[in-house]
């Protein structure tokens, strides 16, 4: 016998009245949070396990919170693992608001094959708040994860269900993807998970040079004749100072031409000025070959014995980035030069500098600068963005960068690649702020999880369980009764 047809149990006016009383109290007495979907990027075969997931997208719904005391759960307690913080929330959601405000969004088929992994043609279809789905909560600045959602509570009132209990723990960050576009949100587990630091350079870093200073020095050469007839460069022979250090000079040659095949001294290059001079020492051109004659030098020195000049530059770093020479500047306290050099390249980095104005009355603390190479490559990480290495092909997602050490921190390495190391002095681009530097090293590498794929459980998995075998499970060294094709399991 059936129900009496003249007595509904909840008619569908009632069940929307009843609806919008539901929804007009969590307006009233619920706050705001942040559901924000998960999204599979990689899973994993045996288990059905996911292995990669990330967070982009969110959703702003009004929610009641039952835990009007304070959090739920164990609290705070100490295991073996350390201290773990086991709080956990119940908030209650309109069925409605979820199912015409949420449920359509991810329910589209665009948004469904932009954010997963596989492409098919199975649609799945979402009607109700997803385990493992999270929930911003806004008012302790914390991530909390659904663990179970109640859709039959109250129990069918009138017929039907009104509202989705959450119940949500703490929520345990195992590299997931955090990109909601809500600053707040993602720079919540800014610091968590595996973080690689990595050391940059600029890809056109600046040489520095020092200088040693010393009185009696040379401070010009002239070149009173260019002599002929040499095959090569002549070396440059000038007199030792008694006590002193020795000038070091190379002479530039001009170009032969089709009427002349041999050369001449076009110019000198101070590679050391010398020092401890107290007279203007002699300069001879010696020919390699004996071939070639007539040059004739002179040497004019610093005759104040109380006045220093740059004698050397000394290169410390050689800079990158240097496709031509570079000069050299020495500034006092006033920003004024005061003495010049060249810094040559050999059409990447600095390898040598030499002397072009020793200049006079120098002092030490004099502030010594090379030019700056063309392309100084710099720029300013984004938060989040992907990282790229140009010749490893390695991504890696942003955490942190501090500009003014040029370090940058990193996570979530390729996990499609077997080898997840950067190569050194390869160049670092990001994707989205384009800035671009060279790899200098990296002390923290993070492996990478071996589990991950869930490879190395197959493996072990094959040896226990040798499928070879009719009865995988049979009685250890029982062979009494042998396993054959009209006995699979063994009597």
């Amino acid at each position: 016998m059936v129900v009496n047809p003249f007595f509904l149990h909840g008619s569908t006016q009632e069940q929307n009245l009843m609806q919008d009383l539901v929804n007009e109290q969590l307006r009233m007495y619920g706050i705001d949070v942040y559901y924000i979907p998960r999204e599979f990027v990689r899973e994993a075969t045996i288990m059905r396990e996911i292995t990669s997931s990330q967070f982009r997208s969110y959703f702003i719904i009004e929610a009641y919170l039952n835990n009007f005391d304070g959090y739920g759960g164990q609290g705070d307690i100490m295991s073996k693992f350390g201290i773990q913080l086991k709080d956990d929330v119940t908030l209650t959601i309109s069925r409605e608001r979820y199912e015409s405000y949420v449920a359509p969004f991810l329910n589209s088929r665009m948004l469904y094959l932009m954010n997963t992994a596989t492409n098919t043609n199975e649609l799945p279809t979402i009607h109700r708040p997803k385990e493992g789905d999270l929930i911003y909560f806004p008012l302790g600045r914390r991530l909390f994860e659904i663990k179970f959602v109640e859709h039959e509570k109250p129990f069918y009132q009138l017929g039907k269900g009104y509202t989705y209990d959450l119940e949500c723990e703490l929520f345990e960050y195992e590299d997931e993807v955090f990109n909601t576009s809500i600053d707040e949100i993602d720079s919540t587990l800014q610091d968590k998970g595996y973080i690689t630091s990595l050391e940059l350079i600029a890809l056109s870093n600046r040489a520095e040079v020092s200088y040693k200073l010393g009185t009696g020095y040379i401070e010009k050469l002239l070149i009173l004749n260019e002599g002929k007839g040499y095959n090569g460069a002549p070396d440059i022979v000038i007199d030792p100072p008694e006590v002193g250090d020795d000038p070091q000079v190379v002479a530039l040659m001009n170009q032969a031409t089709v009427n002349n095949s041999t050369s001449s001294v076009k110019d000198l290059v101070i590679f050391r000025s010398g020092s401890g001079y107290t007279e203007a020492p002699s300069v001879n051109v010696v020919p390699p070959d004996r071939e070639g004659s007539g040059a004739i030098i002179r040497a004019g020195i610093n005759t104040d014995p109380l006045s220093k000049g740059i004698i050397e530059f000394d290169v410390l770093e050689t800079g990158t980035g240097y496709a031509e020479d570079a000069k050299i500047s020495v500034y006092d306290g006033d920003n004024n030069i005061i003495a010049e050099g060249t810094a040559l390249t050999d059409g990447t980095k600095i390898v040598k500098a030499v002397v072009t104005n020793p200049g006079k009355d120098l002092f030490e603390g004099a502030v010594v600068v090379v030019d700056a190479p063309p392309d100084a490559g710099d720029g300013d990480f984004i938060y989040n963005e992907i990282v790229e290495g140009k010749s490893s092909g390695t991504k890696a997602r942003v955490r942190g960068w501090d500009g003014v050490n040029k370090i940058l921190q990193i996570t979530n390495l390729d996990p499609e690649k077997d080898d997840v190391d950067f190569a050194v002095e390869e160049v670092i681009v990001g994707k989205t702020s384009r800035a671009r530097y060279s790899l200098k090293r990296w002390d923290t590498k993070t492996p990478k999880d071996k589990y991950s794929g869930s490879d190395d459980i197959q493996e072990e998995a094959n040896v226990i369980v040798d499928e070879t075998e009719f009865n995988q499970f049979g009685s250890f060294n029982d062979y009494s009764n042998n396993f054959d094709s009209s006995n699979p399991f063994g009597d």
